[in-house]
């Protein structure tokens, strides 16, 4: 078992690195590997209107 916290419904809490270097908190399903957390990560901060 993930020594990993594990959030409400099978999510998971991942540190990751937005594009500008900035750190910050995601939920992402329980088991989705670090490098798929850092490009959902980018695909939000890309998306957002306040960059």
């Amino acid at each position: 078992m993930s020594d990993e916290p594990l959030g409400p419904l099978g999510t998971a809490m991942r540190e990751v690195t937005f594009p500008d270097q900035s750190r910050g908190i995601i939920l992402v399903k329980a088991g989705t590997p670090q490098d798929e957390a850092e490009a959902m990560a980018a695909r939000v901060w890309a998306e957002s209107p306040k960059r």
